[in-house]
This record gives C-alpha cells, sequence and structure tokens, in this order.
C-alpha cells in the first residue's frame, strides 16, 4: 500500500479509494475501481525504480517530470481559451521554474513572440500586440501562481489570504475581458452578480461567508483523514476544485483557480500526482460538460447545502472520476520517463 507523509503532522497517511466517484461518466473502457487500483500499483512502482536510481539519473527523470506541469498549465488556459500553446508553454515554465527569471530583452524580442502571434491567429483570437502581451502573462501569471501556493502550502493550512495572493498573483497584468483593470479585481472578491448561461451563482454579498466555510470544511477534512490514517486525494481534490468554482468569488480567473488548488492537493497529499486536463478540444468540452451539470445539480439544492452544518457533498463525483482517469495519465508519462531515463543510462557494449 502506498504511503504519503502528512502536511499536517508526522504520521503517515494511507492513500485509500473514498466512494465519491461517478461510475458512469467515463464509459465502458474505464472503471474507477480498475484506475485507483492502477493509480497505487503505479505509485509504488514509481517508488520503487526512483529509490534504485543512482541520483544523476533520478535528476534526469525528474526533467522529463516536471514538463506535466506546463502540460497542466496549457490545458488549463486553453479550457478558458486563453495562454498559448504547449511548447511555449513550457519554455516560459522552464525560465520562471528553473532559472527563476525571464529574458532581459524587450517583449518582442522574446523568442516566444512569434509563435504566440501565430498561435493566437490559427486559435481566431485577436493577434495584435495587446492580445500577444497578455496570452504571454496569462502563462507567466499563472505558472508564478501554481508555484506560489505548492509552496505555501508546505508552510501552513490553506487559508484566504492564501487563496486571495494566489489570485492576485495568477490575474497580475491582465485586464478582463469586459474592460475591468487588472488593479481592480486582482485578489479581491467580486462584487457583482456573475452568471454563467442560465446559472447564477452565489450573490456577492455571499461570497466571503462561502469561502471562509469552504476553507473551514477543508480543514475538517484534513484534520479527519489525520485521525485515520488514510485520505483520498484523488476526491478531496475534485470536492474543494468544485465547490470553489462554484463559489466563483472572484469577477475572473475562477476556473484556472479550481485547477490550481486542485493540482495542488493532489501533488501534496497524493504522492505528487497531477491531473492536465483541456489538452484538446475534445477534452475541454468533456470537462466544460462536466463542470455544467455539477453547477446546476449543486444549484437545484442551494437551499439544502446553504441551511446545513457541511459543505454540499457528492456533487463533485463526475469531477473525481474525471480527475483520477487524468491522475493515472500522468503517473503513466511519468514512469515511461523513467524508465526511458534508465534505458539512456545503460552503456551499449555491444558498438
Amino acid at each position: 500500500m502506498s504511503l504519503h507523509e502528512s502536511m499536517l503532522g508526522e504520521h503517515p497517511l494511507t492513500i485509500s479509494m473514498g466512494d465519491d466517484y461517478d461510475y458512469n461518466v467515463l464509459g465502458d473502457d474505464d472503471d474507477p475501481d480498475d484506475l485507483y487500483n492502477e493509480y497505487l500499483n503505479l505509485l509504488a512502482e514509481l517508488d520503487q525504480c526512483l529509490g534504485t536510481m543512482p541520483l544523476l539519473e533520478a535528476s534526469a527523470a525528474d526533467e522529463h517530470r516536471a514538463l506535466l506541469f506546463p502540460k497542466l498549465l496549457f490545458g488549463s488556459n486553453f479550457i478558458e481559451k486563453a495562454g498559448g500553446p504547449l511548447d511555449i508553454t513550457q519554455k516560459i515554465c522552464r525560465f520562471i521554474y528553473y532559472e527563476n527569471k525571464l529574458l532581459d530583452t524587450t517583449y518582442e524580442q522574446q523568442p516566444f513572440y512569434h509563435g504566440l502571434e501565430d498561435y493566437l491567429s490559427a486559435q481566431g483570437r485577436p493577434s495584435d500586440r495587446l492580445s500577444i502581451l497578455r496570452s504571454y502573462r496569462e502563462i507567466v501569471q499563472h505558472a508564478k501562481a501554481l508555484r506560489y501556493l505548492m509552496a505555501e502550502f508546505d508552510k501552513r493550512p490553506i487559508d484566504e489570504a492564501m487563496i486571495l495572493q494566489t489570485h492576485r498573483i495568477l490575474t497580475e497584468g491582465i485586464d478582463t475581458d469586459q474592460g475591468c483593470d487588472w488593479t481592480e479585481y486582482s485578489g479581491v472578491y467580486r462584487k457583482d452578480q456573475v452568471v454563467a448561461g442560465l446559472h447564477a451563482f452565489p450573490p456577492a454579498a455571499q461570497v466571503p461567508a462561502a469561502m471562509r466555510k469552504m476553507i473551514s470544511s477543508l480543514h475538517r477534512d484534513l484534520q479527519t483523514t489525520t485521525k485515520e490514517g488514510k485520505i483520498d486525494p484523488v476526491a478531496l481534490a475534485a470536492k474543494y476544485s468544485h465547490l470553489l468554482v462554484n463559489i466563483h468569488p472572484f469577477l475572473d480567473g475562477n476556473g484556472r483557480m479550481s485547477r490550481i488548488l486542485l493540482n495542488v492537493l493532489l501533488y501534496k497529499l497524493g504522492a505528487g500526482a497531477l491531473a492536465c486536463f483541456g489538452q484538446n478540444e475534445e477534452e475541454r468540452e468533456e470537462y466544460l460538460g462536466i463542470a455544467a451539470r455539477a453547477s446546476q445539480n449543486m444549484a437545484a439544492q442551494q437551499d439544502e447545502w446553504d441551511e446545513g452544518d457541511e459543505m454540499a457533498p457528492k456533487y463533485h463525483k463526475e469531477l473525481a472520476s474525471y480527475t483520477l482517469k487524468h491522475v493515472v495519465y500522468g503517473l503513466r508519462e511519468w514512469k515511461q520517463a523513467l524508465e526511458e531515463s534508465k534505458k539512456a543510462s545503460i552503456p551499449d557494449y555491444r558498438a
């Protein structure tokens, strides 16, 4: 059984499947029970593989693993029709994560300028200079926001200030499509009503209380897992990603914030797991359909949620199954990268 050291204390937590999964959303080829067993087996295999790799080989393998971070950022941006292509996202992430800087040149002289211009044109999005700059900043700030919350989660439990600062980093320098200056909405709860299609999110006046309630619920769940000694990080991450996006606390950036939270919880509590959604248009539509159905179901029971002591349960089941599938996909890629690193390090004496 795979064990993971709790972020909350000394005691190891056993990763164990809960019951918060939809068994119909993935089709006949993917069953959540089978996927969860594969998840646990992959964690055990990866742990054993890393434990037997020399330091230099493990370092090279970590570089392959790091490619999943720009992949998740690309997909999260793509879902919102933001950011740029995967190759440019990878280059920008390398500057930020490895060198902690960007090129010291004017913006137009950076090597990804024309790549972003071509990508935006191919996507049918505006490709003027300001649009290219916006696309660039959407990648840069997204990468910085993910890095910030990953680092802060190691230091203290998630709180409102941490969520607000993550959003502030995510949206810095990026005005909304409706023309709201970023300084007016970045890192602050919305003050206006927000509607998506026919679904209205909670009134702005309820947002602060709803966020406090959500964070308190997260703390209770983590305390319970510590007492019980076991955790289902996939379902936990899906639950709070779902709750955040349905509170919709910000004027813009809610979807990306929900997926940042999801992946931070997955990575920190799920032994390094990541879920890279939205790699193509089909995945984008699948994810948005799951999110829309969850919002509609949750809205139908809003009175029950408001009156109860706990956050609304189980509306994240579809998202949990979808997340589990992508966690397994990511770990398969990581395992393959490790195997390739091992093969590359073995001398060929036949030459």
